[in-house]
């Protein structure tokens, strides 16, 4: 295998959820996962001048890659896996996020 560049690109979609994608070097999605907030009782204000987005890249040499979403009581994590390892990780606060 050979080293390949990923970039896991989390945002809120339409301020009804939040999107997780997995961008390879082609910048083409190779994984996603949708949480909505729905699903969590969460709501969020109606205003947002500007939807929040976080990325992370990183170069591994894997032949498989995942993503997982945990919850905790003050936000997500969602977790980008390869070959079973953390590769990286973006935390969303529910505060910064002004999730309620």
């Amino acid at each position: 295998m050979a080293m390949e560049t990923y970039r896991l690109e989390v945002r809120e979609s339409d301020a009804s959820g939040i999107d997780a994608d997995v961008y390879g070097a082609d910048d083409l999605i190779e994984e996603s996962t949708r949480i909505s907030y729905e699903d969590f009782d969460l709501d969020v204000p109606e205003e947002r001048e500007e939807s929040p987005v976080e990325s992370r890249e990183i170069t591994a040499d894997v032949t498989t890659i995942d993503l997982q979403v945990q919850r905790d009581d003050g936000g997500f994590t969602v977790r980008l896996l390869g070959d079973r390892d953390e590769l990286t990780a973006v935390r969303i606060d529910d505060e910064e996020w002004n999730l309620g």
